[in-house]
Order: structure tokens, then C-alpha cells, then sequence
């Protein structure tokens, strides 16, 4: 099975009945404590400007980093929560972009993870970068 395989496998048993599949995400990136996720922004997507809302850009990065937490896990993924988590909006998605979510993990303690990532949009410019800490429960 090659590596693209086995990120398809893990996420679709992992995510099967989740957000993150209802809003559209698809995974491409999800090993070694990285996270990488695309998403093709639809009408629902956008706020009443024509930009990406800010709240799918948010759960982009709570996505992301947090998957940058499970993505090692064989088991118990599920039991991972974040704790807080910081986004700064630096410019606006545009309602026909395609963007891709990443998240890293940085630190890692007992029980606290601590993860930075951000958005950037298909030409590649970060429109959003977000930092927090992830709870792992034993």
C-alpha cells in the first residue's frame, strides 16, 4: 500500500462520519506530526462579501492542527480535544479559491500538545496562521 493509500485509509475510518468530511475536506498530507488539508470553497463557503467566512477558515486550522496531534495515534484519536487555539486573519479567502490548512506539531508534553499552522490560499500566500494547544487524553 503506498503512503497516499494508507493517508486515504487512516483518514476515512478515523473521519467517516465527521465534520470535517460534511464541510468538504479532503486530507493529503497526515504523518510524522503534520497536517495538510485542501479545501475547494463553495458558495455555502463565503459570507455576505463574497469572502471566505471566517469561521471556515477557523475550523480549517482546528483541522489541521489538530490532525497534526491524531495523525500518529494507530488508536484513540477521538480522545484529543483542543484546549485553545489562536487564528490571525492576515487577508481574505476569495470565494472561488481552493485552500489548503497545515498544522505541525511543535511541542509535545504528557497530556499537552502544543501546534502552529496557518491557511494560504492557491497562489500560495498565507491568509491565515494559527497556533494552540491540543489536550490528549491517557
Amino acid at each position: 500500500m503506498s503512503a497516499s493509500d494508507e493517508i486515504l485509509d487512516l483518514t476515512v475510518r478515523r473521519y467517516k462520519n465527521s465534520f470535517e468530511r460534511h464541510l468538504g475536506v479532503v486530507f493529503t498530507e497526515y504523518k510524522d506530526g503534520y497536517c495538510e488539508i485542501v479545501l475547494s470553497i463553495k458558495p455555502e463557503h463565503v459570507n455576505i462579501a463574497g469572502c471566505v467566512h471566517g469561521g471556515i477558515i477557523s475550523a480549517l486550522c482546528d483541522i489541521a492542527l489538530s490532525g497534526a496531534v491524531t495523525c500518529n495515534f494507530a488508536e484513540g484519536a477521538d480522545k484529543v480535544v483542543t484546549m485553545q487555539m489562536n487564528v490571525n486573519y492576515l487577508r481574505p479567502g476569495m470565494g472561488d479559491d481552493v485552500l489548503t490548512a497545515f498544522g505541525q506539531v511543535i511541542k509535545r508534553g504528557r497530556t499537552i500538545y502544543f501546534v502552529e499552522g496557518g491557511v494560504q490560499n492557491k497562489q500560495g500566500e498565507l491568509i491565515a496562521k494559527a497556533s494552540g494547544d491540543w489536550f490528549v487524553k491517557s
